[in-house]
């Protein structure tokens, strides 16, 4: 009799905890927000060709999921239309607040707060529709581009050595094109080995890459930038230094980090 009395008990219990679990997860159900849904209807009316209405030039072109822009380095792009705005898959991601759309208008707020209208054109003539996309761009061509350099300081006698090696890491670097929208080019970042040795003793080696550099370059920077090649530059009572060279492709600008190695081997990085 007892232990048929504590089988009920732990029935109920099994019984209460199973009803409660239920109860919970119908509530979660309830109180659980929808998926984000997509304007079809919004997606359907901007395929094509889109001109400004102003220029004549052609801005971009639509094609299913995916935006192509009128330059062959700027690197097609999903997009997606949600509650009357127009994402861009950009790195970090583009939204373009849709004042008016139809069939042969399309009026937004671009990258700059202005608001743009582009008619539709007839035909699809977009760079990509033609061929003309140059895709990922490699700075150094894809090759292994190597130095040696030997120097002499007093007594000392080194042997500097580099090598950049292509890699496949991609880095995007946004603008924003003449129409205000933001455009991305696609680049392959690069790793830079460099070796130190005083007669025939190994000081140092290591490969580096852009990272690297992170605590004494600003992040903003460090992300659209390539590690375009490491320099030798001089030998000096501590050791020898060598320059690493952060560049921003197609543009005049980069970030120089000096790269001290003692005749310890120890490395220091300042600017």
């Amino acid at each position: 009799m007892y232990i048929v009395k504590n089988l009920r008990k732990y029935a109920f219990i099994v019984v209460n905890l199973v009803v409660t679990l239920l109860l919970a997860a119908c509530a979660s159900g309830h109180d659980a927000k929808p998926e984000k849904v997509e304007d079809a209807q919004a997606k359907k009316q901007l395929q094509g060709t889109w001109v400004n209405d102003l220029e004549g030039n052609i801005v971009f072109t639509f094609k299913g999921d995916t935006v192509y822009y009128n330059d062959s380095l700027s690197a097609p792009v999903m997009f997606h239309v949600y509650n009357d705005t127009l994402y861009i898959e950009n790195h970090p991601l583009t939204a373009y607040p849709i004042k008016r759309l139809n069939d042969s208008e399309l009026c937004f707020v671009n990258s700059e707060g202005d608001e743009t209208l582009l008619v539709k054109c007839g035909k699809d003539v977009a760079p990509l529709a033609r061929g003309e996309y140059k895709g990922t761009v490699a700075l150094n061509q894809g090759r292994k581009v190597k130095s040696d350099t030997v120097m002499v300081y007093k007594d000392r006698h080194y042997h500097a050595y580099t090598q950049v090696n292509p890699t496949t890491y991609k880095v995007y670097r946004q603008t924003i094109n003449s129409d205000g929208l933001k455009v991305e080019s696609t680049y392959y970042d690069n790793i830079v080995y460099i070796a130190l040795y005083e007669g025939q003793r190994k000081l140092f080696g290591s490969n580096f890459t852009k990272s690297d550099f992170a605590g004494v370059v600003p992040q903003a920077y460090l992300e659209q930038t390539v590690l375009s090649e490491i320099l030798v530059k001089n030998a000096t009572e501590q050791g020898v230094r060598f320059v690493a060279i952060l560049s921003i492709p197609d543009s005049y600008t980069n970030y120089r980090v000096n790269i001290d190695i003692d005749s310890q081997g120890r490395k220091n990085l300042s600017i």
